[in-house]
Parts: structure tokens; sequence; C-alpha cells
């Protein structure tokens, strides 16, 4: 006990001065400010005015990640309740939550109305003459599901959103693909694809899921990527590029495949052996297409921008709130699709788009797409 407490002052007695030097060390260090998202934005206003400032103060990022480094490294936890780690692995809080405590559940209500909108979309598209394709992405949980040898108290419940808690044994995800097996809308299933393809998918030298990143790893979701890029050859009659992919070791992690782990880490490097994809293409023959895709990073892994995608038409990929255009050389951080439209003429873009690909995380069927459906519901006439 005394040794534990000599280390924990030391600990506390280096990041106190940490804190006094950090104009100079950051400057010094040139250390970019990043929590990776993980953390859940705090917007300003009276009632959480204590927490915005905590969160904006200068040099904040900076200051968490060197005290997650240095508790992460001496102690091996995770001290960002955005993390939990379990074992040698590491998941995005959040997810563990949906997965285990039915953090943003759904009930058929809500289920029932997100179908109604999608086939109005359907409809839309039908009429105009325009493609639509759902996409369904999962979370890292349910891959380890049985094996996290861990109690209710390990995970950190955001205390804003118990109320959003539904103890439900079937899980959104569960509900939405039964609704969404009803309905006639055009859908790829990338939970089902692996569950159906555990043997190459799961399993294998290459891991679905690194230790150190909640996102799939960059290699076996191009490999899911294959198999969707298949689905709009056949279901949406699309000529594409023809491509294999091989996987190629390497000696740094190729994002996003260290992304949590670099979180906690300014220093160290995450001991893992990493593997790159190497894409092989057979032809080119395009359809030349505009594309609309709109979704998060899962979708983000599997849609190889130089083969799952039209190369030849206009693609702009809505990725959280960025848009990655120009054949995704370029990207814009926007704050509103009003905005977007402004600067980019997205509803020109929209009015232009022959496909629109959506993507629903299991995890976020409760908001589905992020008010990007609705966007373009309430701009039916302009589309």
């Amino acid at each position: 006990m005394k040794l534990k407490k000599i280390i924990e002052n030391v600990l506390l007695t280096f990041f106190f001065l940490v804190v006094i030097a950090y104009p100079w060390v950051a400057t010094f260090l040139g250390v970019e400010n990043n929590l990776s998202g993980a953390e859940e934005k705090v917007e300003f206003s009276f009632e959480n005015i204590d927490d915005y400032i905590i969160q904006n103060f200068p040099g904040r990022e900076f200051l968490v990640r060197t005290k997650n480094q240095l508790l992460y490294s001496l102690f091996d936890v995770s001290p960002n309740t955005s993390i939990t780690k379990v074992g040698d692995t590491l998941f995005a809080t959040e997810t563990l939550n949906y997965f285990y405590h039915r953090l943003h559940s759904v009930n058929n209500v809500e289920v029932d109305l997100l179908i109604e909108k999608l086939n109005k979309l359907n409809d839309i598209c039908k009429e105009k003459d325009k493609k639509l394709l759902i996409v369904l992405t999962p979370t890292k949980p349910r891959y380890y599901d049985g094996t996290l040898p861990f109690a209710d108290d390990v995970i950190m419940l955001y205390e804003k959103k118990k109320s959003a808690i539904d103890y439900d044994n079937m899980l959104p995800y569960d509900k939405f693909s039964i609704a969404l097996k009803k309905s006639n809308l055009n859908y790829f299933d990338s939970i089902n694809y692996i569950d159906n393809h555990k043997d190459s998918i799961v399993e294998g030298k290459v891991p679905l899921f690194y230790n150190s990143s909640h996102h799939w790893s960059i290699y076996k979701a191009n490999l899911i990527g294959l198999a969707l890029h298949e689905h709009i050859r056949k279901t949406m009659d699309i000529k594409l590029p023809r491509m294999t992919i091989t996987a190629s070791p390497s000696d740094v992690a190729v994002y996003p495949d260290a992304d949590l782990f670099n979180v906690l880490n300014i220093y160290d490097k995450p001991n893992e052996q990493f593997y790159e994809s190497v894409i092989d293409y057979k032809d080119f023959d395009n359809d030349n297409l505009n594309f609309t895709i709109q979704g998060g990073s899962f979708l983000g892994g599997l849609l190889l921008p130089q083969s799952t995608i039209s190369v030849l038409g206009e693609v702009y990929h809505i990725e959280n709130k960025n848009l990655l255009y120009n054949n995704y050389k370029d990207h814009y951080e926007f704050e509103t699709y009003d905005e977007l439209n402004e600067k980019f003429g997205l509803i020109k873009h929209l009015h232009n788009t022959d496909v629109f690909i959506l993507e629903i995380n299991e995890l976020n069927v409760y908001n589905a797409t992020f008010g990007f459906l609705d966007y373009l519901l309430a701009h039916e006439e302009e589309i």
C-alpha cells in the first residue's frame, strides 16, 4: 500500500507540473489535441456552464491525454469514462451501455416511424428515377457477447441518458431488422452477413476488431465492403469495377485501427500485428452515376472510394459532420445541412443524385441518419 501511495503522489505531482508547463510542453511537442470524438460535446447554457468551462479549458485535451497516458501506462486501466478497458481490449463505453444496458433503445412506434420515412424516401426515389440503399452496421461488443468478465459497476452509465435506457430483451437492431425485412426497401445488413460468414470474417489471423479500436479493422471492413459491392451490382443493376482484396502486414496501424488506444496514449505504440488492404482491380467498367452517401465511420470503412462507388460521377459522402468530395481528396467540416447547401450546393447535388446510400448503425437506430433523412423529406420537391 505504501508503494502504491508513493506512485500515486509522484503521478499527481508530475501531472501538476505538466499543467503548469503546458503552454511550453505543447508547443515543443506539437501535440494535436484530440479525444477521438469519444466524449460527448457539451453545448453552452447557464445550466451546464461548469461542465462547459471544464471541457473548453485551454489545453484541456492535451492534459487529459497526458493524464490518460500516465494512468494507463502505470496502472493498466482506462481513466477516460468514454472508454472501458476489459482485459486487453478497449471499448467505447457508449457501445457497452447500448449492448448490455439497452442504451438508446427504441419502441415499436419509433421503429415504424423510421420505416415509414424510409418508405416515403424510397417512393420519391422511384418517382424520380433514383435508387436508395440502406446499410446496417454493428458495434464492437456484439462480437464479445458472453466473453466480457466484468460487473455492471465497471460500465460507467451516462447519468444524463439513464431515462433513455430500456431493459427490454430485444436490441434496437433486432426490432429494426424485423421491420426492415417486412418492407420493400433495398438494404444490406452487414451484421447478418458477418453472422453467415464467420469463418472468413470473424476468424483468421486478421481480427474483425483490434484490441485498440472500437471500429472494425480496415481490412475486414474492406472484405465486407466487397460483399456490399456485389450487392450493389446485383440488386441495383449498377456497373462497378471488379476487384480483389488481400491483407498485407503493416508496421503501423492503418486508421482507424488504433483510435481508442491513441486517445489514451501520446508516446506508446499498440502491441498488435496490424494489416493493411491490398486492392487489385480487374477492370473499371463503371456507370457514370452521381452518388449521395450519408453515414458514420463504419460505413466509411466499407465504401472503398476507388471501387465500391462510382468514380465517373460526382460523389458527396457525408460522414457525421464532414463532407468528403472531389473523389475523396477534399473534406469540409460543417454544422448544418443548410450550411452545406450554401457552400457546396447540396440541394443541387441531391437533385442530380442517381443513388442514395444511407447507413444506420445499430447504436443509432434511435437517431437514424442524424437528421439527414428528415432533410431529404423536407426538400422532396427540390430533389
